[in-house]
């Protein structure tokens, strides 16, 4: 009798611990692939190609909730960038937050995701490859005073979200970030007036989905010359065809702000899923800046990928950025050159793994 009293007080304290931490997930993505890609740089000293192993944003995250009674949730998150192909933390984090949430929808502070930026991201069939269609959308030509980096698919710091409940297939964010970099004294005015606003509208009904998004960054120093209240919106939509064809499609209008910084850009998908095996094209369309002569592009995207299981999927695919002469559009991790093309061919596998 006293062995299993015991036993029985063991197993207590170790299940303690367990059931205190029994609301935390633990998940992640490890996302690895083998590229070779080719820029047509004629730079003396230059490699215009090159191969390379890379950590496609692999992320690990914990995330968790407390039921606070009266239909109230606390809600937190911690997710962060992991570069597998170095086996380091990667300085890009992810979306960290705290949160309540409940039947009036959810309310988060923290590092999170746009608004602008969620709207379409699921659109992407070809996310977090070198096939991503970052390398145009929500991007204004980097040759033309533009920083290297996504402007308007991003996240913001210092902020606060709230998204709706479901409503019958509708959902809307809105986001505010107070300051977009340093949010303490001392400040200088021209720091102070890096805020931020974003919100979007989406609508699902079947194999129908609809989606609306709006951006405005108030920035001293956004991009080369100083550009101020760069604004861009979005409309786009997927149609299911019989379960095994999807289409999609989103035009973008955005602007960096001061003078002759717009464009356009279009985006179409097609993939068909037969079985294990799913196969993607996508085509992106960057008009000229400005309506400055040569400065657009076109990227083209095709690959297949393979269902292992369900959490895990090999792929293959082939992406193409066209630049004009004067356009310097390019994908994440190659540099590009001003009026030269940009090509990769990748093989990858992508694990999805949780906890739960």
């Amino acid at each position: 009798m006293q062995k299993k009293l015991i036993a029985l007080a063991v197993a207590s304290v170790l299940a303690a611990p367990l059931a205190a931490q029994a609301g935390v997930e633990v998940y992640g993505q490890a996302r690895m692939s083998l590229d070779f890609s080719n820029n047509d740089d004629t730079t003396v000293g230059n490699e215009d190609s090159a191969l390379a192993v890379s950590s496609n944003k692999s992320r690990l995250g914990f995330k968790g909730d407390e039921d606070l009674g009266g239909d109230l949730k606390a809600l937190w998150q911690f997710e962060q960038r992991v570069d597998l192909d170095t086996g380091n933390w990667s300085g890009g984090g992810r979306d960290t937050f705290v949160g309540l949430g409940g039947g009036f929808g959810t309310v988060l502070v923290g590092r999170i995701n746009t608004p602008y930026k969620n709207a379409t991201q699921g659109m992407d069939i070809f996310i977090s490859t070198r096939g991503d269609y970052n390398a145009i959308m929500g991007m204004v030509n980097t040759a033309v005073g533009a920083s290297g980096t996504t402007h308007f698919n991003n996240r913001f710091d210092n902020s606060i979200q709230y998204r709706t409940p479901d409503m019958s297939g509708f959902k809307g964010a809105l986001a505010y970030s107070v300051n977009r970099g340093s949010d303490n004294l001392p400040m200088t005015t021209t720091a102070s007036e890096t805020d931020g606003f974003s919100l979007s509208g989406s609508y699902m009904q079947g194999p129908l989905f609809l989606t609306a998004a709006y951006e405005s960054l108030n920035s001293a120093t956004p991009v080369t010359g100083g550009f101020d209240d760069a604004a861009a919106w979005k409309v786009g939509g997927t149609f299911g065809l019989g379960g095994m064809t999807t289409l999609g499609a989103i035009w973008e209008s955005a602007d960096l702000g001061g003078t002759n910084n717009d464009r356009d850009a279009w985006y179409l998908n097609v993939a068909h899923k037969m079985d294990a095996i799913t196969l993607k094209a996508a085509f992106t369309m960057a008009d000229e800046v400005g309506g400055v002569a040569d400065t657009g592009a076109t990227q083209f995207a095709v690959g297949a990928a393979y269902a292992l299981s369900k959490t895990t999927e090999a792929y293959a695919l082939y992406s193409l950025v066209s630049n004009d002469s004067a356009a310097k559009y390019t994908v994440e991790q190659v540099g590009g050159v001003t009026g030269k093309d940009v090509s990769s061919l990748s093989v990858g596998i992508n694990h999805t793994f949780s906890s739960k």
